[in-house]
């Protein structure tokens, strides 16, 4: 059977230097760009306020045609960093419309300029997704890469033969064979990082044991979540999740995970059951402007917990980064 996926992983790495001084200006210049038509397109009262472009994520599935563009921007008030105002340009509308076409180019630039220095690194692959990221909270834990049919994706309760799929359900027509993915430091600090486990899963799902089907991190994917509910059944879509050692995550590892932060906060944050049966692959630190972090589509990861809000939070500071996603040339 030929699979829609490799069973040979990436290695995870982390690579200096990926972007040139020059390359970083240019990227940051379109951001820049982007930010300040988002910022008119929301006309956000800005009084004892500053505006954060969470998520701006745009598909390429054409030839040089970026498909579509989906923006999250959240107003936060400037002495707690809480959001008061929540904007989204959605796919299809008329302000994403004229967002893609403006962008369009520009967005190429950057697609082939990636392109370009994958291959250059041994990596080559092509740029499917390509997305701006300034995130105000952590991802949970998940892997990326081939989608299930979209009607089950979205399902807000999991069907009567959870987790028995039968394979029309979910299979998509045409899958892809994704192969890495990763993020470019624009301007965040160096100590903060992606937490990637050895773990992996064929199709994009979320790991979240500690909880039930009714206190998901991710309340809108109950089907393509693992919870508490599932009693360590780790199949589903006729695929299993490589790798789970059904042990406790070692001690040293989650150490390393907590970094220098206050271990009793970090445990408060983010006890160590959520990663019950999961082992680390690597830390990686986003390092200086940039540098580039990358590992395999399938392999579970997460961002190291921070805050924007609150004592400890980064408030207005920012945590951009390049992300993108790739497929099999």
């Amino acid at each position: 059977m030929n699979k829609f996926y490799n069973e040979n992983l990436y290695e995870t790495i982390q690579h200096l230097d990926f972007f040139s001084q020059k390359d970083l200006e240019y990227v940051r210049s379109v951001y820049y760009k982007l930010y300040h038509d988002v910022e008119k397109i929301c006309n956000f009262d800005l009084t004892n306020s500053f505006m954060r472009i969470e998520e701006a994520n745009f598909k390429n599935r054409g030839e040089n045609t970026i498909q579509t563009a989906q923006i999250e921007v959240r107003k936060r008030d400037n002495n707690t960093n809480k959001i008061t105002e929540k904007f989204t340009i959605k796919p299809g509308t008329q302000d994403s419309t004229v967002i893609v076409e403006k962008y369009n180019d520009m967005l190429f630039d950057i697609i082939r300029l990636l392109e370009e220095k994958f291959r250059a690194i041994g990596r080559p692959a092509k740029v499917i997704d390509l997305a701006f990221h300034n995130f105000g909270a952590a991802l949970p834990i998940h892997c990326d890469g081939q989608d299930i049919k979209t009607n089950m994706k979205r399902a807000k309760r999991r069907p009567m033969n959870h987790p028995n799929y039968i394979v029309q359900q979910y299979a998509p027509e045409k899958p892809k064979k994704y192969a890495h993915q990763g993020l470019i430091n624009l301007d965040a600090r160096a100590d903060k990082a992606t937490v990637v486990f050895d773990q992996w899963f064929p199709y994009s799902t979320y790991y979240d044991i500690t909880n039930t089907v009714g206190t998901l991190d991710e309340m809108k994917r109950p089907v393509i979540t693992f919870s508490k509910e599932d009693k360590s059944n780790f199949n589903r879509f006729g695929e299993h999740i490589r790798n789970i050692t059904g042990k406790p995550f070692p001690h040293d590892d989650y150490l390393e995970i907590a970094g220098k932060d206050d271990l009793d906060t970090f445990k408060q944050i983010y006890p160590v059951e959520k990663l019950h049966g999961l082992s680390l692959s690597k830390v990686c630190y986003f390092g200086p402007p940039g540098t580039l972090i990358s590992w395999d589509n399938k392999r579970y990861h997460m961002a190291r917990p921070f805050s924007v809000e609150g004592t400890n939070g980064i408030g207005n500071q920012n945590r951009l980064m390049l992300q993108y996603e790739t497929w099999f040339l």
